[in-house]
């Protein structure tokens, strides 16, 4: 495979106007996103150090969020009354990665009655749906998942996709280019840097708002269920876009959670770079996450404590229909017979390592765990 430049791949304008061509659309919305979006790319090209899988993959991954940019607004401009789309009382999992917060999210997803998202939604939000069951856009993104694992056999391991199953809410706040999966894919410390800084802005969320509003116009439930990590460093601007929102906050010791993000982080790097270095993730993602902790622990003291409910990873773990009925007792969701059968039937079918075990440990990021213990102390509860 011949050598591509990332300074032709990967320049702003450059794509905006390939994305302007493909769809036939010239209308990308708000504004806000240039500032993050010319960032990233300048970071890809000057700091990732990517290979040429990696440029052909973030060129793709790029033109596709623009694309749907386009194709939101054109949706929009068709139907404004979608803006109209109430969003009620949607229910939020928090939590660091790995804190077994997809875990939970697929068993809040067996409620009939519930709204959430499914990967082809999050890959091709636009137009709205007209069925949650029998779109296209199913097929395109089954032909996603495939390829996708080929690049990266070892990812299933450390998080299994599926085109019609429950995803985070980061397939969404992609669009906005202010989302730390970006920093999961490449290495880009100026665009970390930035984004530490500014996750939070409510004009991030305000963008998803309407995201959700779209998806859930032909195509809802009772309540949205969302989850992303990406939620706990932006807690106060989802809060102040969704006030009602419902929250719970998971929590597992960072001994654990540290190495393993770690992991998916080198998993997926691996796919886009032939550099990658173990002990730069591991500092990268121990000083990222403790100011994370500490930003959302600070902005969760100023909230409204009764929108909150902690469970702890071993709790889940040890009693997950349990745990969902105190979730939905405390926060007064309705809970079915239906809702419990339906977890009664997913959990056989999915228990832990189901993929294959993700193995990982501290010292292979070169991380010691009694610091780890002492740094993360007061972010956990």
């Amino acid at each position: 495979m011949s050598r591509l430049s990332p300074n032709v791949a990967l320049n702003a304008e450059m794509l905006l106007q390939k994305a302007a061509a493909q769809t036939g659309l010239s209308d990308f919305g708000d504004d806000a996103f240039r500032e993050p979006y010319e960032l990233l790319l300048r970071s890809l090209r000057d700091e990732a150090r990517l290979n040429t899988q990696g440029v052909i993959m973030l060129q793709r991954t790029i033109l596709r969020l623009l694309a749907n940019r386009l194709r939101t607004e054109e949706a929009f401009t068709a139907h404004p009354e979608m803006a109209e789309t109430p969003i009620e009382r949607p229910l939020y999992i928090l939590g660091f990665p790995r804190t077994g917060t997809t875990l939970l999210h697929n068993l809040l997803a067996c409620d009939p009655a519930s709204r959430w998202l499914r990967l082809w939604e999050g890959l091709h939000p636009a137009p709205a749906p007209e069925s949650l069951d029998d779109d296209p856009r199913i097929a395109q993104t089954e032909e996603f998942v495939t390829g996708f694992e080929k690049i990266a056999p070892r990812l299933a391991r450390a998080h299994k996709l599926n085109a019609t199953g429950p995803e985070e809410c980061l397939w969404l706040i992609e669009h906005t280019f202010a989302d730390f999966i970006f920093e999961l894919r490449a290495n880009i410390p100026s665009y970390s840097k930035w984004l530490a800084e500014h996750e939070a802005d409510a004009v991030w969320y305000r963008y998803y708002r309407r995201q959700l509003q779209m998806l859930g116009w032909k195509c809802r439930g009772s309540h949205w269920v969302c989850k992303a990590p990406r939620h706990l460093p932006g807690l106060s601007g989802l809060l102040s876009i969704f006030p009602n929102a419902r929250i719970v906050q998971m929590y597992r010791g960072a001994e654990s959670v540290l190495p393993s993000i770690c992991s998916l982080c080198e998993i997926t790097r691996s796919a886009a770079s032939d550099v990658v270095d173990r002990a730069a993730i591991g500092t990268h993602w121990h000083q990222r996450l403790l100011e994370v902790g500490r930003r959302s622990a600070e902005v969760r003291a100023a909230a409204d404590a009764k929108q909150f409910l902690d469970v702890q990873y071993d709790d889940l773990v040890a009693d997950p229909i349990g745990t969902v009925q105190r979730i939905y007792e405390y926060h007064c969701y309705d809970y079915s017979d239906e809702f419990e059968n339906r977890m009664k039937r997913w959990l056989p079918d999915n228990q832990r390592h189901k993929h294959g075990t993700h193995r990982y440990s501290l010292r292979e990021y070169g991380l010691d765990a009694e610091t780890v213990r002492t740094d993360f102390a007061g972010t956990e509860k």
